[in-house]
């Protein structure tokens, strides 16, 4: 007997008097007390029949489509010439076909909760996409479903807005050694507001509509289900369950610490944290993302592979802000049977790249401006900056922030605060404030430690954060090493070597009267970096033998629609690489922001940015 907790049941009488419950689907089971206890009662002459289907799940982009181009939408939706740009894809929503080894057993057992003899619609694997495993090389194919360690149960909601509820679910480390260690990943559905109040189990609420898994930035970062109110609200009334996981290594997913490294450290294995640390990158993420569907697919539709949630097998909606995309990306390559549509804001990830070093050239073309910008509009902060500087270098200071993350305050840690830009105006006003601040304590007044609340203030924006987030510092260079012979070996700091804006204080060196500092903007440098994390660091910097993350050849014969939201401006991810990405993936529709949006106008400009894109 197996029991099925908060499935859709409603409770009758049976003529002697015993209560039973009787699910939507017809089929009957007892029920006692809080918990469901369900097994399905089929007579030698009732045939077993599968559960209906919900509605068919719907898709905002157009499925009609069936032109040979596509314009780049802008501001308000107008289109550009065709001059400008032409994207030769078209948004067929054709699914691709089945290959004779696609149609493997999925793992799924249901041989506790079915009578004997009762027979059951074979269940279809989804289509994956690569070779088999090799060695200890990892594959795509024969993922197996995650295993649910916490039904999903309500979670603290103090505004009672939405519906949510909580789910752990375990995945191997490795998944190609499934029965090697498990990791936790903690997820949280969400649907239903005051105004659309329809469910009262996530179950019919999930068989009732499409699924979106919203992926956030990083890498590194946790990722809340109310960091947004605003868009939770808008894609439930679009339709929309929306699933929030925190990524592994992240949040309260099996985390990432110092604390994870430290046995490592203590015993100088520095190439065993390397490997474990290499383990976190969006591959992986992808793969536990697809155990986790396979296994809500086991929950929500145990006896069809049918159903109206996209075809056979429960298909995800992807929404990637940021690092998001990138990870929407290697899923799209890889896993495309599993995909519905892909949505993306800011994350259109640079896919045709050779090497690490392409990315840090354009996103240093583009800081430079930014810097330019800055100056112009405060043209008295070149002396300041340059004074501040060579202050701290002369002085060998190293001012620890009052935090207790023992971040510090040095010379070259100052002139990462360049990465504030990427908040456009209200970026550069904060960091002109902070260095007359500084200026005023360390130069003008000529203190020996800035003030407690100047050290506060440069805790506040210095945005990089990598003592709450260290795996952003040790992958951020490893998420574009795609070709499998390529090492970052710290491409941030040696492209920037390049230029002379940069050059001097990369290296430690006095800037000479009338030279012009630049700030660096979304970049990791080693000085950055916990010390903790320093060694493991160096050896992932090393490391050659990535992964492939994206299969260009799979994205050209894409048949998953796409629709990508891109900002000019966007000092973290390169508008012109997010063009070139665009046109290597079929169907991929580029929408335009509004000039003066950024990086960060998903949350800024929540409405906007959702009628636009969908």
């Amino acid at each position: 007997m197996k029991f099925h907790r908060n499935l859709p049941h409603e409770e009758e009488s049976d003529k002697d008097g015993v209560k039973r419950m009787v699910n939507k689907e017809g089929r009957r089971g007892r029920y006692k007390g809080r918990w469901r206890w369900w097994r399905p009662t089929l007579t030698p002459n009732e045939p077993f029949t599968s559960s209906p289907s919900p509605s068919p799940q719907r898709s905002s982009l157009n499925p009609e489509y069936s032109g040979s181009s596509v314009d780049i939408l802008s501001d308000g939706g107008s289109s550009q010439s065709e001059e400008d740009y032409q994207i030769k894809h078209s948004l067929s929503l054709i699914k691709a076909p089945l290959s004779p080894d696609d149609y493997s057993d999925s793992g799924i057992s249901l041989s506790d909760s079915i009578e004997p003899g009762t027979k059951l619609e074979p269940r279809l694997a989804m289509p994956y996409i690569g070779a088999e495993a090799e060695g200890n090389r990892p594959s795509w194919r024969n993922i197996r479903p995650a295993s649910i360690v916490q039904f999903p149960r309500p979670c603290v909601n103090p505004d009672k807005e939405f519906k949510i509820r909580t789910v752990h679910f375990t995945v191997p480390l490795e998944h190609h050694k499934p029965s090697g260690r498990q990791i936790n990943i903690h997820a949280e559905l969400v649907y239903d507001t005051h105004e659309r109040d329809r469910f009262d189990s996530w179950v019919p609420a999930c068989r009732a509509s499409p699924i979106l898994v919203f992926l956030c930035g990083g890498p590194g970062d946790k990722n809340p289900h109310d960091r947004s109110p605003a868009l939770n609200r808008t894609l439930i009334e679009k339709g929309y369950v929306v699933l929030y996981a925190d990524y592994r290594g992240t949040g309260q997913s099996s985390k990432i610490d110092s604390a994870t490294v430290k046995t490592y450290n203590d015993t100088k294995d520095f190439a065993g944290a390397a490997g474990y640390l290499s383990l976190f990158r969006q591959d992986n993420i992808v793969r536990d993302l697809e155990a986790v569907r396979l296994c809500l697919e086991e929950h929500l539709y145990p006896f069809s592979s049918t159903n109206g949630n996209g075809g056979d097998g429960l298909k995800w909606t992807l929404m990637g802000q940021s690092y998001g995309g990138w990870v929407a990306l290697t899923y799209l390559s890889f896993l495309p049977g599993s995909l519905a549509e892909v949505y993306l804001t800011a994350g259109l990830a640079p896919v045709t790249i050779g090497s690490p070093d392409e990315v840090y050239e354009a996103l240093y073309s583009g800081i430079r401006r930014s810097n330019q910008r800055y100056y112009q509009r405060y043209p008295e902060d070149e002396v300041l900056v340059r004074e501040v500087y060579n202050t701290l270098l002369s002085r060998g200071a190293a001012y620890e922030l009052p935090d207790g993350s023992k971040r510090k305050l040095t010379a070259q840690t100052f002139l990462t605060l360049g990465r504030k830009f990427i908040g456009g105006d209200s970026g550069l006003e904060a960091v002109h404030d902070f260095v007359g601040q500084l200026h005023g304590q360390l130069v003008r007044n000529n203190a020996l430690v800035p003030s407690q609340e100047v050290l506060k203030e440069f805790s506040k924006l210095e945005g990089f954060k990598l003592h709450s987030r260290p795996l952003y510092g040790v992958l951020h260079e490893a998420i574009y090493c795609n070709n499998g012979d390529t090492a970052s070996e710290w491409s941030a700091q040696r492209v920037g070597k390049r230029h002379r804006e940069y050059n001097g204080w990369l290296q430690g060196k006095h800037a000479a009267e009338g030279q012009r500092l630049y700030f660096s903007g979304e970049m990791v440098l080693p000085c950055l970096m916990p010390e903790e994390f320093r060694y493991a660091n160096d050896l992932v910097a090393s490391k050659a033998d990535w992964e492939p993350l994206y299969d260009l050849n799979r994205l050209k014969e894409n048949t998953v629609p796409v629709r990508a939201m891109a900002y000019q401006d966007d000092l973290a991810v390169d508008f012109e690489l997010s063009k070139r990405t665009v046109e290597a993936v079929k169907g991929c529709v580029m929408v335009v922001g509004k000039s003066g949006w950024n990086h960060g106008s998903l949350r800024n400009n929540t409405d906007e940015v959702i009628r636009m894109l969908f």
